[in-house]
């Protein structure tokens, strides 16, 4: 575990950041009751008399954006000389999964789809089964890579996706427990990704000089 933090540049200084700057507002909030100042850091901006509305919304999409831009990018640049190599399929359906995932989140997929009468349980569940394939079908490339802030991704998903489900009673811990958590999972995907392909485009090139 110490090895895969400290394998992936910025990690454990993102991730403390992160966590220390939504630990702040969580005690914030809890001593001010501002509970739902904390729910509008999360809200869909934009509010002319609230400029910080919706401000964490954006870096989460923000940070999803890079990821999908970042693997469908070195996806392209290596399909050039290794189209059926392992780690280019691992990051064009890497790119697939959290596209997918990105345009659920920008353009509200889940929460249309659940006024329309589907269930957000049976949503959840295809996107929970679409993940399980990923992670069956990839473990072997994975492992051989710092693998633990993309599981520590996933797991952060799942518990931002059971609190949507849930909807705690308090506005401050759903928006921390709902959003606080996906931004989280977002550094950690963020940087795992951009790990990866900054390895990967590496290797492409000393191979290329190699020819």
């Amino acid at each position: 575990m110490k090895t895969h933090f400290f394998t992936v540049p910025f990690l454990v200084g993102f991730n403390i950041l992160t966590v220390l700057i939504l630990g702040v507002l969580s005690i914030y909030a809890k001593l001010n009751n501002k509970g739902d100042g904390v729910e509008r850091l999360f809200s869909d901006p934009f509010n002319f008399w609230f400029p910080y509305e919706g401000i964490l919304t954006g870096v989460s999409e923000v940070l999803g954006c890079i990821s999908v831009a970042i693997c469908a990018f070195t996806f392209g640049l290596l399909r050039q000389k290794q189209p059926r190599s392992r780690s280019s399929i691992f990051l064009f359906f890497s790119a697939l999964l959290l596209g997918i995932l990105y345009l659920d989140d920008r353009f509200r997929m889940t929460l249309i789809l659940s006024r329309l009468g589907i269930s957000k349980k049976l949503i959840y569940l295809c996107y929970g089964s679409g993940v399980f394939l990923y992670i069956f079908n990839f473990w072997r490339y994975i492992k051989t890579t710092p693998y633990l802030p993309l599981a520590a991704a996933f797991v952060l998903f799942a518990i931002s996706r059971f609190e949507d489900i849930l909807n705690s009673r308090s506005i401050g811990l759903h928006a921390m427990l709902e959003d606080g958590t996906k931004l989280l999972a977002l550094v950690n995907m963020a940087l795992y990704f951009w790990h990866v392909c900054h390895q990967e485009i590496e290797q492409h090139f000393q191979q290329s000089e190699q020819r």
